[in-house]
């Protein structure tokens, strides 16, 4: 009987140790022992009789949450949690944990309640100010964020990344002033990020400040010469700031990196007009159509190529082309009319300058190309009135001032 005994006990202390006093405090400190000699089933053995005993066992409630966040058992986790903070709100362990679970879960809303518990606990933690900010960015939060990422501290390449990102939701949003604060940040932490002078250089192009965008995109270059967006996006800023032998540059060394992107061919073939080689600008219009056939101002640009060349017939067809895609352009049909006058197709320009116009009554263009029509029709009473309507619309249009005239003689 004394053997059975002896063999009885040292089994069951193989599966669990025995306190001296069986008590869910005395369990709950053998338990946190075990865990942290990482004895970890023996631990969760210990706390799970802890809370048998007693089940608002704040210390077993938080290590077996801590366990279950470490295994990846956040329905678990959640619920040890969410019962201690019950027992103790103002708990900064299950605070910082529920935010984290949350924030894993993408839910935001449910994380930024408990950051922001925590921040009202102690608001001297710098990860606190960065999960809150995480959190306000992607609820779409930005000048929250902003406050939040000043008071934060983190990881240093997620820091400066964050900034980063940040700025591109500014400009998506076209606050781009905010967006160059964002940017600016991130280059302070790290003053060679590409990304940051590529995003800081859009925003610059669309304030319309081109040299400092050539400048940001040309430092980004510098980090990274086969950065394909810096040298398309500086192409685009010498475009707009009409330096076309530049952009022509920018935009052949993009498509030596790319040649997939069909408004590369666009602008490229846009900078070759400006510049009179309309040859080489049908060339490329049409290579921006092979990519995209369906974007009506690829068919337009090349319509005005085909103008210049006076192709007069292949300038129609394709702004006929850009009006089927777009029935709304006033301007194709405005050009389109001007095509049908060259050709001395006068009934059928009227008929396109007056599609223009219902589509744009300020169209000044349409309105003298109408009245060029009427003066060889010699309509001179709606020739005259088509030149007033245009001259009113821009008094310092001096074309239709000088037609009328020809009609007063």
């Amino acid at each position: 009987m004394i053997k059975l005994v002896v063999v009885t006990i040292f089994i069951f202390s193989m599966l669990l140790p025995l306190p001296i006093t069986e008590s869910s405090s005395t369990y709950a400190e053998m338990g946190e022992q075990c865990y942290l000699e990482k004895d970890y089933e023996t631990s969760v053995k210990c706390f799970d009789k802890a809370l048998e005993l007693d089940p608002d066992n704040t210390c077993s409630l938080e290590y077996l949450g801590k366990y279950s966040m470490e295994n990846r058992n956040l329905d678990m986790a959640e619920i040890y949690f969410g019962r201690l903070i019950e027992l103790e709100p103002e708990n900064k362990c299950a605070l910082k944990s529920l935010g984290e679970i949350h924030l894993s879960q993408e839910e935001y809303d449910k994380a930024l309640y408990y950051y922001n518990k925590l921040l009202e606990i102690d608001n001297s933690v710098g990860k606190t100010w960065f999960y809150k900010g995480i959190c306000l960015k992607m609820l779409g939060n930005y000048d929250e964020s902003v406050e939040a990422f000043d008071k934060s501290t983190g990881d240093y390449e997620t820091l400066f990344l964050t900034w980063n990102d940040l700025g591109y939701c500014y400009y998506q949003n076209g606050e781009y002033d905010k967006a160059i604060g964002c940017f600016d940040k991130a280059l302070t932490l790290d003053g060679n990020l590409k990304y940051s002078l590529n995003g800081k250089g859009l925003c610059c192009e669309k304030k319309e400040q081109y040299t400092m965008a050539v400048e940001c995109f040309d430092k980004a270059v510098i980090q990274d010469e086969c950065y394909y967006d810096a040298i398309y996006n500086k192409g685009i800023s010498c475009y707009k700031s009409k330096k076309y032998s530049c952009a022509i540059s920018c935009f052949e060394k993009a498509l030596d990196l790319n040649n997939s992107n069909p408004y590369c061919y666009f602008y490229k073939a846009d900078s070759l007009n400006r510049l009179g080689e309309y040859e080489k600008a049908v060339l490329n219009y049409k290579k921006a159509i092979e990519l995209d056939s369906k974007n009506p101002i690829f068919w337009s640009g090349l319509g005005l190529s085909y103008n210049y060349l006076n192709e007069y017939n292949s300038s129609i067809q394709s702004y006929e082309k850009a009006v089927e895609l777009n029935p709304e352009d006033d301007i194709s049909w405005s050009n389109l009319g001007y095509l049908q006058y060259k050709n001395k197709n006068y009934n059928e320009s009227i008929s396109y300058f007056e599609k223009s116009l219902d589509l744009n009554s300020n169209n000044k263009y349409a309105w003298n190309g109408l009245g060029n029509s009427y003066l060889l029709l010699k309509n001179y009473e709606k020739a005259l009135m088509c030149y007033d309507k245009a001259i009113e619309i821009d008094p310092l249009y001096n074309e239709p001032k000088i037609s009328k005239s020809s009609i007063s003689k």
